[in-house]
């Protein structure tokens, strides 16, 4: 039973690297294939969206603008799994980017804040369906 813990956590694990590489590369088809058709977020900046295509769009449309325009993700450190079904998850987890400029005129710094994510195992491969990220502190 362990064995099949440490696996589904390494497998989550993996999803939110390949998410963190897929936004910081623009591979938007890439971040795609990791989202549940239904999947929603609640951005760092407020902005909402529901539906694996307007993620999508939200996403591509925060990283035109100039305050997260030379962003990048470096890291999103996992603390916590909770298995709230074998096919269900919550990720507690805490971003860290570089190249943030809050306001847009500012001059770009490092941020880190708190995100949650849903995670669902459709299909035998663990997808983000919901993202609740907080502002930067």
């Amino acid at each position: 039973m362990a064995e099949d813990r440490k696996a589904t956590e390494a497998a989550i694990a993996d999803v939110l690297q390949a998410r963190r590489a897929a936004w910081n590369e623009g591979d938007l088809e890439a971040y795609r294939q990791l989202l549940t058709e239904d999947a929603d977020v609640v951005s760092a900046t407020g902005r909402k969206s529901a539906g694996r295509d307007a993620l999508i769009a939200l996403s591509a449309e925060q990283k035109q603008l100039p305050s997260y325009r030379d962003a990048t993700i470096t890291a999103t450190e996992i603390h916590a799994i909770r298995l709230v079904k074998p096919d269900v998850a919550l990720v507690d987890a805490t971003y860290r980017m570089t190249g943030v400029r809050i306001p847009a005129d500012a001059e770009a710094k490092p941020v880190a804040g708190s995100i949650l994510f849903v995670m669902v195992e459709q299909a035998g491969a663990w997808r983000i369906a919901s993202i609740r990220a907080l502002p930067p502190s």
